[in-house]
């Protein structure tokens, strides 16, 4: 199966376009639009809530008119792009992804003018003298959860000080976070995943005419890379597995802006180390056996997630550390087929969700508040019918496959939890 992305890069616009509305309103008829990043001067990249929005957009506005300008409209698939690792304006990306009710406001729109000129916002990194001070009052939602909950914020209450989601507790310092450095590193990449990973290429014997070449830099491997070299590393790696060649310096630059350890092969996205997220970690996972079945697949009984969160303190690396997330609209449910190919996307989730991934803390769709538990780009249906996330759905499973294979879960480490983890499915959690 092709494969399928929620981005489309609009290229041939005229220099420094601004026009917003006309860039939205066009791209609506086409799906529902999340957001709008002018990368170049001439370029934009439009996010659509579902990755069927930018299938139809790549295939009927190509060749529109906008601003005077005919334009191309392509599909666009960042995690085979280095920019995306690398270049800042590209950092945005995805970001509503997962928050299906959130529809751009085109006043919201930068034009690359104003769009490279915005300061960017350094990586937050923790002072070994400075303490992160909590924010002056904690304010705990009304969940409502039934017997047994309200207990459990109490004692949060009673931890900061109070009596319970009531009080309002003075400013109080908590321990500095310290960050540890990573054991050794290259430009602030971990130097062992490259020296555990990778080897010296060989170069094969080949005409002048076919040199092979960095699919990262598009320069000769026998040239030498855009990027700084470092003087410790062979100027050329291949990957242990895959075998695929790339510059040193190039592979260093694309894990510099890397939240965890690890490599994913650019050209055939194979996963070196294992790749971490920033769920809260006050979580849990599990999961029941249900009889009734969902729509599209009548020969089988129901697996149904579920998912809760309690209020906890932002680590390092979240948006604010030291201050409060909430979860809001917890507890959640999503749901698979209880067959052979539900059950290996049980695995996959659990997998995701023991590697930080499938939650992250940011902004809340539903409620507008900041500091919020909130989806991960990795997309479940969290109906059994009737609705946009729901069933029937027959391509469903193969696009989950797709968003955990992009995260790096691949079949093979499906496969191996599986057989680590034989009962999961009938002992409902890990």
């Amino acid at each position: 199966m092709a494969n399928r992305t929620n981005f489309v890069k609009v290229c041939n616009l005229p220099p420094g376009y601004s026009d917003a509305r006309e860039l939205f309103s066009l791209f609506s008829s086409c799906g529902q639009v999340q957001d709008m990043t002018a990368v170049e001067a001439t370029t934009v990249i439009v996010s659509f809530s579902m990755r069927s929005g930018a299938e139809n957009a790549s295939f009927a506005l190509s060749g529109a008119t906008l601003g005077g300008n005919p334009v191309t409209v392509t599909p666009y698939f960042n995690m085979s792009d280095p920019q995306f690792f690398s270049n800042p304006v590209y950092q945005r990306l995805g970001q509503y992804i997962g928050q299906d009710q959130h529809v751009m406001d085109p006043n919201t729109f930068q034009p690359w003018g104003a769009a490279s000129a915005a300061p960017m916002v350094a990586p937050m990194v923790a002072q070994p003298h400075q303490s992160l001070i909590r924010p002056p009052t904690l304010t705990l939602p009304n969940y409502n959860l039934g017997p047994g909950f309200g207990s459990m914020f109490q004692a949060l209450g009673s931890f900061v000080g109070g009596a319970g989601p009531s009080y309002q507790p003075q400013p109080v310092a908590p321990p500095p976070v310290q960050l540890q450095p990573p054991p050794s590193a290259t430009n602030g990449v971990p130097s062992d995943i490259l020296s555990q990973y990778t080897t010296p290429w060989a170069a094969p014997p080949t005409q002048a005419a076919d040199q092979p070449q960095c699919s990262i830099c598009l320069s000769d491997l026998a040239d030498t890379s855009s990027y700084d070299t470092d003087s410790t590393l062979a100027p050329v790696l291949s990957l242990s597995h895959c075998k695929h060649a790339f510059h040193s310096a190039c592979l260093t630059a694309l894990m510099s802006n890397s939240p965890s350890p690890f490599l994913q092969c650019p050209t055939c996205k194979k996963v070196y180390g294992i790749r971490t997220g920033t769920r809260p970690t006050t979580g849990t996972m599990t999961h029941r056996q249900m009889r009734s079945s969902l729509p599209g697949h009548g020969d089988c009984g129901t697996i149904e997630l579920h998912f809760m969160f309690s209020p906890g303190i932002q680590g390092p690396e979240h948006p604010n550390p030291g201050h409060y997330y909430t979860p809001v609209g917890f507890p959640r449910t999503a749901f698979l087929p209880d067959n052979t190919e539900g059950l290996k996307a049980l695995h996959g989730l659990y997998l995701a969700w023991e590697q930080r991934l499938l939650f992250t803390v940011g902004r809340s769709i539903t409620t507008g508040q900041d500091n919020c538990v909130t989806w991960n780009d990795i997309h479940l249906k969290t109906k059994t019918s009737g609705g946009e996330h729901s069933y029937p759905d027959d391509q469903y499973l193969t696009n989950l496959g797709q968003d955990l294979a992009g995260f790096g879960i691949t079949e093979a480490e499906i496969s191996s939890h599986m057989g680590t983890h034989p009962g999961l499915r009938q002992n409902g959690r890990l």
